[in-house]
């Protein structure tokens, strides 16, 4: 065991933990999830003004959201890959820095002896990285995949618009992430580096 496999734990929590604080939870503080009414038809012009802006501001929302999901699960791969160079040092480096993000997610929880199913961390950590996929990438495999073993993400009420485009739209455009979803896949992350920390003193659980 090396030094840095040693601090990188402890590094890699306070950053992932510090961007939510200081960059996410601000934003999405600033951009709430509207609550829309029930989708009728509108009496006047102030009506459907109101309700058009309710509808981009879901919108805005949603692609927000979906940003910063890819945001945190590039942040949290480059993270892990990092310290498995040190972790799994006889492995060759480019099945670390190449090899499949599941894989060797379960490779380093086996070799610190995690349970990755406590509070469903791993599946947690897994679906952010699809999501972020289905993100960078639009329909395909991927997205399938993820609209198979979460099909709660896109779920959503008629009225509430997370996709204003010109007829009909791809899957992978009315995926909804909301904020709950994000606070769920930074806690993932935070929670894995406490639980493969070594040092004395380390935060299994930190609160956001």
């Amino acid at each position: 065991m090396n030094d840095l496999e040693n601090q990188l734990p402890r590094i890699f929590q306070c950053n992932l933990h510090r961007f939510y604080q200081r960059v996410i939870a601000p934003v999405l503080e600033n951009l709430p999830e509207p609550v829309l009414r029930e989708f009728v038809a509108a009496n006047s012009i102030n009506e459907n003004l109101n309700l058009m802006a309710a509808q981009v501001d879901a919108h805005t929302h949603n692609e927000a959201a979906k940003a910063f999901v890819l945001a945190l699960a590039g942040l949290f791969e480059r993270q892990l890959r990092h310290w498995a160079l040190h972790l799994l040092a006889p492995l060759h480096p480019r099945e670390i820095y190449e090899g499949d993000f599941a894989k060797l997610l379960d490779r380093c929880l086996e070799v610190k002896k995690v349970d990755g199913s406590r509070d469903e961390m791993r599946k947690d950590l897994v679906q952010a990285y699809l999501v972020a996929n289905v993100v960078r990438h639009g329909d395909g495999r991927t997205s399938k995949n993820l609209r198979e073993i979460a099909p709660e993400l896109w779920v959503y009420e008629r009225s509430e618009y997370v996709d204003i485009n010109a007829g009909p739209s791809p899957d992978s455009e009315q995926i909804r992430i909301r904020s709950r979803d994000v606070e769920r896949y930074v806690h993932a992350g935070v929670r894995f580096w406490g639980r493969v920390d070594p040092l004395p003193m380390a935060v299994t659980d930190p609160p956001l």
